[in-house]
């Protein structure tokens, strides 16, 4: 059992993109990337820090523990990767699952929790 979700950090289009594997993360995901994605915003142009902020801020509860989360890559664009996947896009800056794509703010906007809802609006 779980509620397995894979969070694709895409850099390029053909890759290679660092993968973050959640084995609990599917139930609260647009609440934690939309809070991640807030507490990265100072380094939305630099993707090395950007990713590694994202990740950090995902697994922050977690980060000593054996189980939970794993780290891999994947190069191409097939991102069918047996669970549900979110695609972090830093070349268009949205936020994609499936066919559907929202930009950054407006994804912070709809799901950040309240204290991170006000920090973007100011």
């Amino acid at each position: 059992m779980g509620a397995r979700i894979n969070f694709v950090f895409q850099e390029e289009i053909d890759g290679p993109n660092v993968v973050l594997y959640s084995h609990w993360g599917q139930d609260y995901w647009q609440t934690d990337i939309a809070n991640a994605l807030q507490h990265s915003r100072p380094r939305w142009q630099d993707s090395s820090y950007f990713t590694r902020m994202m990740i950090s801020y995902l697994i922050k509860d977690s980060v000593l523990d054996e189980t939970g989360f794993g780290i891999y890559s994947v190069s191409g664009t097939n991102f069918d990767l047996g669970e549900q996947t979110v695609v972090v896009d830093m070349i268009n800056q949205t936020i994609r699952d499936g066919e559907i794509s929202v930009n950054w703010d407006d994804f912070v906007q709809a799901y950040a929790t309240k204290v991170y809802a006000e920090q973007s609006a100011t």
